[in-house]
């Protein structure tokens, strides 16, 4: 379990890093794809549900959730039934 939560975090850091520090990421960009330019401005695509699996509960179910709410999504998080008790720490 604990190497399981240091890749959890691993992952989270790597992906703030890139949200950081990618400027397509972080800002509006015009973008040119043959002869279409185009203002790509990244946004909140909507609500996420994130399930996560009993037998890797805590990295399965957050590597889905952190980098969707990083970028302004709204998540439903559905715990699994069995070994959820991972979790309870976070949703306090």
């Amino acid at each position: 379990a604990e190497a399981e939560f240091d890749r959890t975090v691993k992952f989270a850091m790597s992906v703030m890093e890139v949200i950081q520090t990618d400027s397509d990421i972080a800002n509006d960009s015009w973008q040119t794809m043959g002869s279409t330019k185009a203002l790509v401005r990244r946004a909140a695509l909507g609500i996420i549900l994130c399930m996560g699996p009993y037998n890797y509960p805590i990295n399965e179910t957050y590597a889905t959730l952190i980098p969707a709410l990083l970028m302004g999504n709204i998540c439903i998080m559905k715990i699994p039934s069995v070994g959820g008790a991972a979790h309870l720490l976070t949703m306090l």
